[in-house]
């Protein structure tokens, strides 16, 4: 289950390990995945069509539970970008759970901030095993 908009959405548990892993897959080949390859990837693996917006939730929910059990903290969902333009989500900046909180990165060092999580994801060890 994740939180919009102060409301919370109920999803079963393995859409999200679903998520995690095709993220997971995703960093194993030290590759940026748009948040439209995680929706098609869901839904071929059975899952109900999701919404643009609750992808999002998904796979920043998929960062606070993997950032709560690795240390130093991973955050998956720094290499989940919009096709076009190959940002971020909004609310990746938001995340504040784990050992180095996205949140807490001030707004002019973001770019090389993003560069180490995103290296952090391709490079350290962890798993989806929330």
């Amino acid at each position: 289950m994740t939180k919009r908009d102060g409301r919370r959405i109920e999803l079963p548990h393995n859409v999200f390990q679903d998520a995690c892993k095709i993220i997971w897959q995703s960093a194993q080949q030290k590759r940026l995945i748009s948040y439209s390859d995680v929706e098609k990837q869901l839904k071929r693996l059975g899952h109900r069509k999701i919404n643009r917006g609750t992808i999002g939730d998904i796979v920043g929910e998929v960062s606070v539970q993997v950032s709560q059990v690795t240390n130093p903290s991973i955050y998956p969902s720094a290499i989940v970008v919009h096709k076009g333009n190959k940002s971020i989500g909004v609310g990746f900046w938001g995340v504040d759970t784990g050992t180095n909180p996205p949140s807490e990165v001030s707004p002019n060092q973001q770019k090389d901030a993003l560069l180490q999580y995103q290296n952090d994801v391709f490079n350290k060890p962890w798993d989806c095993n929330c």
